[in-house]
């Protein structure tokens, strides 16, 4: 068969193309060369970290921990997210720590006194650490990463002596439990051997266990050397070791697995099978497999905006809830995957309020599967919320104290800060409804969302009382979430807010269902018969939103008692935030007023798990929203890999608190460094350094929020950017669409939408005033539109169709912007902030 020469050149061509677009996010407004783009986001260390809070954080979702350096080679914190213990004599159900690796090359390689070159790197986009040191003894280059499709970890070593110098390797495992301290800064028990555990360690052929046996746990892990030839040898019942022959050049694999019995009933067989699987698969399968799946996860969505080192911590968050948060359980705020010390977990037992901070904002990032273990959790547990509901009063209905475990023990429910809280279980809810907004999933909507919503709605169905004389419903006694300064209010704002909020969702989704007309009945009269919103001035704020009323009907807090603590927990701006009540289309109005007033004047140290940067860009006030994040970075995000603490306040412990004009940023990151700063308690802070992830989540929810907005029934790109910026974006909104736009020069280019399942699309006008074209993304046909008024633009859309928006009579630019990147090889700065490390040798 003859094929012409101009065919021939079509098709090299449509071959060139199609390999061309490969690794790219393509549409009609602009191209991200995923190759390249992340790149730049590359946290690059010019010096060792020796700490293992400096270390990077490495995972798949389910297994993980964090890798940094010792003198002499390399640290590993194997952790993994189902090791949760049984409550014991000093704290309760506690996610512990796995077991530590350590890699000894056999030569100070990475000490500082003798290095000649050193480059550590965390890729997010590949999802894996490297080290490259040279000293006068050795040349090592360290590759490592956790497999993205089975809990192996690996680690590939390639290691050159110098001047025909000849080492051994030594790897050791071990496992030493400990104490948790959850009363770290408030006292903790002297009894040393609390949470020590049953570690055993065996030898297996060549491989090397440690086998673990915790109250309602058993674990195992499984390590294996290939390459040189090896040695297994048991040190203790804690610790076992492989050796490599004494060789001028070494290039080893090391795999490491870790199975529990929540997986297995045999956890040591089942780890070896692992490692058996990978090896079997070979090591470059295995690379190639988990380089996919973070190219396809990474494809999911797409964030530029006008500062790189913001936009730095954007993705770096993204990656993190992508490597921890695709277990059995939800991702735990105090540290996650990332803690380093044995089985020192500070706080231990979940709050709600800073569990739920690690999910917000996955949706709109196109990330809805990682919201999974949050909401698959809850639902596992609801039985014991009922449980708990009716302890207090109501009947097949679920309640959620503000502490509680991922079993449904509600720790401390009668405290008196958290006796009288109520809003967590509609809290909770709230992350049902988001996931069934995002993707119009009605399996999961009839299955779980609505049976989820309706108890948590009935739990307010039976707790309210009617005041007949006011014809209105009310509540007591109760608390604002978050407050400890009273639990016997009346009418607090936030179980009012988190009432409409449940029970719109109610509605809305009963409608949808067809059903329960009856309780659509009462739900709306309930909504339309609650207490009014405590208003007072405040001096030099304005009029703001209050928390409640005390019983004798005035506002509380009293005036003189209002302070920035209101701040810290932000239950007055709930009608804009957690609640989604209002937003910007209530411009002007008293609510909008009251809660913008609140997040202009909020204290500018009180940044670790108030929401009010969120609630900022909610109401498109984009330069507040700027000020609020980049308060966060200057206070919290303490350490070089970018991971945040998520207390304002430790800069107490620094000695020199008092002798600085700013403590609060100054000295707010000595308790790292200074070794001779001590709690109240007498007992050092370092062993207690841990990252804290609540300000991370806060911080890219509000990037979200200023870069596009599905909360008010409408879509609305870019409602609060900040001036200067020309960010671009590809993210989810409510209705399953995925939406692109791109700014230029303050103009927005055009806009994508990708229709999933193809809803009726309204988009707030870009143009305001100007008239519009949808096209459709194929063939740049005009789309009719159902409607163009008052700023909407209304059409309908069919599943899987791409549309593009322009100002009528325009067609989509044919000069698209690429975004591409070249790699970052040095530390970034962000006043007092830094992501990496400098050379300093």
């Amino acid at each position: 068969m003859k094929i012409s020469k101009v065919k021939l050149m079509a098709f090299i061509c449509l071959l060139f193309f199609y390999f061309s677009t490969l690794g790219q996010i393509n549409s009609s407004i602009f191209k991200v060369d995923n190759a390249t783009y992340l790149n730049k986001h590359d946290i690059v260390y010019r010096t060792p970290a020796y700490e293992g809070f400096e270390g990077f954080p490495i995972g798949n979702g389910d297994l993980g921990g964090m890798v940094w350096n010792h003198k002499n080679g390399i640290e590993i914190q194997i952790n993994k997210n189902d090791l949760f213990d049984q409550p014991n004599a000093e704290a309760g159900a506690t996610l512990r720590g796995g077991a530590r690796l350590n890699i000894d090359f056999g030569t100070p390689t990475f000490e500082w006194l003798y290095l000649n070159d050193f480059d550590g790197r965390l890729s997010l986009k590949d999802a894996e650490a490297t080290f490259n040191v040279k000293t006068p003894f050795q040349e090592n280059n360290i590759q490592t990463w956790v497999s993205a499709n089975k809990n192996v970890w690996f680690i590939r070593i390639s290691s050159k002596n110098i001047n025909n110098g000849k080492t051994k390797i030594r790897t050791s495992l071990e496992r030493w439990g400990s104490r948790a301290f959850p009363g770290w800064y408030g006292g903790y028990t002297k009894n040393s051997e609390i949470g020590l555990g049953n570690t055993h360690s065996k030898i297996i052929g060549t491989d090397i266990v440690l086998e673990e046996s915790l109250s309602g746990l058993n674990f195992s892990v499984a390590c294996r050397l290939i390459g040189d030839g090896v040695e297994a040898q048991k040190i203790s019942s804690n610790r076992v070791e492989l050796e490599t022959k004494v060789n001028r050049e070494h290039d080893i694999l090391l795999m490491v697995s870790l199975v529990t019995s929540n997986e297995s009933e045999t956890p040591t067989q089942t780890a070896i099978e692992l490692l058996n699987e990978a090896e079997n698969n070979g090591i470059e399968n295995e690379k190639n497999l988990h380089s996919q799946w973070w190219k396809d996860f990474w494809n999911q969505s797409f964030v530029h905006i006008g500062d790189d080192y913001l936009e730095n911590i954007y993705y770096l968050r993204r990656y993190l809830m992508a490597s921890s948060s695709r277990g059995k359980y939800p991702v735990v705020f105090n540290g996650g995957l990332w803690n380093w010390n044995h089985d020192v977990r500070n706080w231990v037992t979940p709050h709600h309020w800073n569990t739920q901070q690690q999910y917000w904002g996955l949706a709109p990032q196109n990330d809805c599967e990682l919201m999974l273990p949050y909401l698959n959790t809850y639902y596992r547990i609801m039985p014991e919320a009922e449980k708990h509901a009716k302890m207090r009063g109501a009947d097949n209905s679920i309640l959620w104290s503000e502490a509680h475990d991922f079993f449904g023990s509600m720790t401390f429910w009668n405290r008196g800060d958290m006796i009288n809280n109520f809003t967590p279980a509609s809290q909770i809810a709230g992350f049902f409804w988001e996931y069934f907004q995002y993707t119009c999933d009605t399996v999961f909507l009839e299955k779980k969302a609505y049976p989820f919503l309706k108890k948590a709605a009935e739990f307010y169905v039976q707790t309210l009382q009617w005041d007949e004389s006011k014809k209105e419903f009310f509540i007591s006694p109760s608390q604002p979430y978050e407050s400890p300064r009273s639990n016997n209010l009346k009418n607090t704002i936030t179980d009012r807010n988190m009432i409409i909020s449940t029970m719109t969702a109610c509605i809305s989704s009963a409608k949808i269902l067809e059903r329960d007309n009856k309780k659509v009945k009462e739900w709306q009269h309930i909504i339309d018969h609650l207490w009014p919103i405590p208003f007072r001035e405040e001096e030099g704020i304005g009029e703001i939103m209050q928390l409640g009323y005390n019983q004798d009907g005035s506002v509380y807090p009293k005036k003189e008692d209002y302070g920035d603590w209101t701040n810290h927990f932000s239950a007055n701006t709930s009608l804009v935030f957690p609640a989604n009540i209002i937003g910007i289309d209530q411009k002007g109005s008293r609510e909008y007023n009251a809660a913008a007033n609140v997040v202009k004047s909020h204290s500018p140290s009180k940044n670790a798990i108030s929401p009010d940067p969120i609630v900022a860009a909610r109401l498109g006030l984009g330069e507040v929203a700027l000020e609020r994040i980049t308060n966060q970075v200057r206070r919290l995000q303490h350490f070089p890999q970018g991971l945040f603490y998520n207390i304002d306040h430790w800069y107490y412990l620094s000695l020199y608190a008092d002798s600085v004009k700013t403590p609060d940023i100054t000295t707010q990151r000595d308790y790292l460094y200074d070794e001779r700063c001590k709690y109240e308690k007498g007992h050092p802070a370092k062993p207690f350094i841990q990252c804290g992830l609540e300000p991370m989540s806060i911080f890219t929810s509000t990037i979200n929020e200023m870069l596009l907005q599905s909360n008010e029934g409408k879509i609305r790109v870019f409602p609060a950017v900040p001036e200067g910026w020309n960010p671009a974006f590809k993210l989810r909104a409510r209705g399953a669409f995925i939406v692109s736009s791109e700014m230029k020069e303050g103009i927005v280019a055009a806009v994508q939408i990708e229709s999933i399942k193809g809803s009726t699309c309204k988009l707030v006008n870009p143009w305001p005033g100007q008239r519009v074209d949808v096209l459709n993304a194929n063939d740049e046909s005009v789309v009719k539109v159902k409607k163009e008024k008052d700023g909407l633009i209304v059409f309908d859309t069919k599943a899987l169709g791409k549309y593009i928006i322009v100002m009528k009579g325009t067609k989509p630019s044919m000069n698209r912007t690429v975004f591409k990147s070249i790699r970052n090889d040095k530390p970034k700065y962000f006043k007092e902030a830094v992501l990496g490390k400098e050379r300093n040798f």
